[in-house]
């Protein structure tokens, strides 16, 4: 596949998810004012003052802004004389802002002398107007917008500075502000990009004290959001398409990022853009060619530059420490078994990231190989903490009452230990969890919980209902477990691959079996690589987050769609009425070893060159298009043994020693799950016509006295296996030992 090839495609994939997911509300905005009610006064106090004064700045000839929307500057006034803690907000108001020359030697006292103001002030407005006079699309190149936009942010960022040392705050809450600043480079790929991608601004952060200068460059790492410019007010979905493209990389880059922000500039207007773990919402637009927009658009910065740090997507439970030279991490310990959250945690530290979050959208599920020993000196840039724990962090489906969900990993992982404690589990190895909970901050005077509800604080009812509904509700869950291992692609051959995978599916048999708990969403990021002191390499199943108790539940048909797209078995991807069991994990595996089997191990291959090599083959398809063109892709490869053969086993990889063995696996796998002992009604991937009689024999039961001509009806193979579930997984663990056995000879 071209470079070409593979822009375009992700492009379509971008423009896909954008219609899926995004939605339109202008109350996303409310999610920057600061928490605190003296602070969220002050910035509307601020952020009135330097909207009308760059009014007088940009009209000095017809100053009318204050007369035709001054209201917002009074009512702020009035509101902030009228509470009880307004004190610094309100000497920030009694302190007024008689005239221009008073402004201009108010910023003087921060950053110079006025002649230097003067001078910077009138370049900074020389710009704004470029870009602020524009009446329709901009009469101009992209690039030509990038310096009226900076200079609008800096001045900005002028005005906030100067005003904040005058407001009357503490010194302790002034540190809590902050500068928000452009990059100095625009139009560049980040040092920490994994594509070729380039960014048109990047925003960045710096204390509120500090002097007023562009950053040079900045990582995604280092970024609080991203501009998108274009030209023409018309190409907003496209701005959309390109923003959705850059925020993926904040998450991946920044482990203690719950949310991100963007915006996206076209011609004269802006919006900001939230992405939350299910959807994208962006505001409406803020035209910076009328008072208006100018002013919203202010307010907007400067509710930035004062807010909460987890007001913009930071967790304040992580902390990056440079003294150290690696992460601190507060685990939550909700000692409970009713999930009840309480105040207690427990520290660790961490240097290295088995899992990044790589995903726009979904739990932006990490995991970090972490100690509770806190380093006594720096670490040096190459040197790893000595890891005795993995913690597992993710915004996982939950109910909004901890003591009610069901659904609680935290609660699943427990019942297996106390389980496996109390009677002997053999050989397996599992997920032993140490402490866990929701994850829990200060805002302001208050402890939250950090879930959706806590993230789109300020939003409107119908926006919160589109975003954190009973479906879409999510809770940010940490979990401390006490096993280490690496990521499944660390595998180096074929053997370890399957060594691992066994390992992973004893203990799922045994879980199911012994606890009742059916895990539901086998993909590559739930098995890690665990390697033993005397050389062997083990299996480790994790990520119970979509698991159900199978004595509450009893194999009930849930209408839900969990799991990652190339692994996810038929019935997960058609949210079928088929009752989810143990089969959807066991064929999840199957796609698994499939998928691995073609990819290769230790082949020293690059993204871009394993999607090149996949593109031509079919199981390509199990992974690229629509869910219907996956759908119909996996029905296809799966119909029969042949089929299965020709369309993905003789296409694995033979670089490897073992590839013949491991397209026996495979074959074997498919057989016990699709072409089984029970009958050719429970083969295959389609459809079949059904006999009463046979089903009721089948099934253990009395058949029918008579049966019709027409009697005969129509029964997917899938609902029939569901029936005879334990069965057949009892065959395909016979097949798992097998293997293991006959791996001594490979």
């Amino acid at each position: 596949m071209s470079r070409e090839d593979l822009k375009n495609e992700r492009h379509d994939e971008m423009l896909r998810v954008y219609e899926e997911r995004h939605i339109v509300n202008d109350s996303i905005q409310q999610i920057t004012r600061p928490a605190d009610d003296e602070l969220g006064f002050l910035a509307d106090d601020i952020a009135d003052r330097i909207a009308k004064d760059m009014e007088r700045l940009l009209s000095p000839i017809s100053p009318n802004w204050d007369k035709a929307d001054g209201s917002i500057a009074t009512r702020t006034r009035s509101r902030i004389a009228n509470t009880s803690t307004s004190g610094a907000a309100t000497k920030h108001a009694a302190s007024g802002s008689a005239s221009l020359a008073q402004d201009v030697s108010n910023l003087a006292i921060s950053h110079g002398k006025p002649a230097q103001i003067d001078a910077q002030l009138a370049a900074d407005i020389g710009k704004i107007k470029k870009w602020t006079a524009t009446n329709g699309n901009y009469q101009g190149s992209e690039k030509a917008m990038y310096d009226p936009i900076r200079s609008f942010i800096v001045y900005v960022a002028r005005r906030v500075k100067a005003h904040l040392s005058l407001s009357g705050l503490s010194e302790k809450v002034r540190g809590e502000c902050r500068l928000i600043l452009p990059v100095e480079v625009t139009d560049y790929k980040l040092v920490d990009s994994d594509d070729s991608t380039r960014i048109d601004i990047g925003l960045v952060d710096t204390k509120y004290d500090t002097a007023i200068e562009m950053r040079g460059r900045a990582s995604y790492y280092q970024l609080r959001g991203i501009f998108e410019v274009k030209t023409d007010k018309d190409d907003v979905v496209e701005a959309f398409v390109q923003l959705y493209k850059y925020s993926r990389q904040l998450f991946a880059e920044q482990h203690h990022l719950r949310f991100a922000l963007g915006f996206t500039i076209c011609a004269g207007d802006v919006r900001l853009c939230h992405f939350g773990p299910s959807k994208a919402v962006s505001s409406d637009p803020m035209d910076v060619a009328t008072s208006k927009g100018r002013h919203a658009f202010i307010q907007l910065l400067v509710n930035m530059s004062l807010c909460d740090d987890s007001q913009l997507g930071r967790d304040p439970t992580m902390r990056y420490l440079p003294a150290l030279n690696c992460w601190e991490i507060d685990c939550p310990d909700d000692k409970d078994d009713n999930g009840t959250s309480r105040a207690d945690s427990s520290r660790y530290y961490f240097t290295k990231v088995i899992c990044v979050a790589d995903r726009l959208f979904g739990r932006h599920t990490r995991c970090f190989l972490a100690t509770a020993n806190r380093p006594a000196k720096k670490l040096k840039v190459d040197e790893s903490l000595e890891a005795t724990v993995v913690i597992k962090d993710a915004f996982a489906f939950a109910k909004p009452i901890a003591s009610e969900d069901d659904r609680d990993e935290v609660k699943t992982l427990k019942k297996i230990r106390a389980t496996f404690e109390r009677g002997n589990p053999g050989s397996i190895i599992y997920a032993k969890i140490v402490v866990g909970g929701r994850v829990r901050f200060k805002r302001g005077s208050r402890i939250v919980e950090d879930t959706t509800s806590t993230m789109y604080t300020g939003v409107d009812a119908e926006l919160l209902a589109k975003v954190s509904s009973d479906l879409l509700f999510r809770a940010h869950r940490r979990i401390v477990m006490d096993t280490i291992g690496e990521p499944l692609r660390t595998v180096k051959t074929a053997k370890e691959f399957v060594a691992v995978i066994c390992d992973a599916m004893q203990c799922h048999y045994a879980i199911v079996d012994k606890c009742k708990i059916l895990h539901r969403d086998i993909s590559d990021n739930k098995i890690l690589v665990v390697r033993m002191k005397d050389g062997t390499v083990r299996g480790l199943l994790i990520d119970f987050d979509c698991a159900i108790d199978l004595s509450k539940d009893k194999m009930e048909v849930r209408g839900e769609m969990t799991g990652t797209f190339p692994f996810m078995s038929l019935n997960n991807l058609t949210c079928s009425t088929v009752p989810r069991t143990s089969l959807d994990d066991w064929e999840s595996v199957l796609y698994l070893l499939c998928w691995y089997a073609t990819i290769g191990f230790g082949t020293g291959e690059d993204r871009s060159e394993v999607r090149a090599r996949l593109k031509s083959l079919p199981i390509a398809r199990w992974r690229n298009g629509t869910l219907d063109t996956i759908v119909d892709a996996k029905r296809s490869n799966l119909r029969s043994l042949e089929n299965f053969y020709h369309d993905i086993v003789r296409r694995f990889d033979d670089r490897d020693k073992n590839s013949e063995q491991l397209g026996v696996f495979a074959l074997r796998l498919y057989k016990a799950l699709f072409a089984n002992k029970l009958g050719k009604g429970y083969h295959g991937s389609e459809e079949k016509k059904v006999n009463p009689i046979m089903t009721a024999l089948f099934n253990d039961q009395p058949p029918p006295t008579s049966v019709s001509a027409d009697s005969t009806n129509v029964m997917g193979p899938f609902a029939l296996r569901a029936e005879k579930w334990e069965d057949i997984s009892k065959d395909l663990l016979g097949v798992i030992n097998d293997i293991k056995m006959e791996m001594a000879g490979w």
